[in-house]
Formats: C-alpha cells, sequence, structure tokens
C-alpha cells in the first residue's frame, strides 16, 4: 500500500518507519498537546519578566 505524500515527507524528515495506521494514531495522540502549544504561543508575554535568569557567567565575575 503506498503511503501518502505527507506521511513520505515525514518519513524523509524526521527518518519515521511508521505505517500510515500508526502514523495517524500519532497525530492524533500529539494533537491536544500542539493545541496547548499554540495557546501558549498566542499569550502576550511582552510585559512579564522570567522568574529566573540564566547568567552562566555569574560564577566567573570576581566577587567584590
Amino acid at each position: 500500500m503506498p503511503t501518502d505524500p505527507t506521511h513520505q515527507l515525514l518519513q524523509q524528515l524526521c527518518g519515521l518507519g511508521l505505517s500510515s495506521e500508526r502514523l495517524r494514531e500519532v497525530l492524533a495522540a500529539y494533537a491536544p498537546i500542539l493545541e496547548e502549544i499554540a495557546t501558549l504561543r498566542a499569550l502576550d508575554l511582552q510585559d512579564i519578566h522570567p522568574a529566573v535568569v540564566f547568567e552562566p557567567t555569574a560564577a566567573y565575575r570576581s566577587r567584590p
């Protein structure tokens, strides 16, 4: 049974060796996660600052 173009593209990009049926199951399982990611991306966080700022050079600075 030949695979559809989307399945072929996913196989090429991700190295997936899934059957078309299994691919549909996986995509259905991840659909709610993708919806939540879209919701998070739509949030306006311009005025919100992170609780922690990663500063890798802090340990190497001289102490007063």
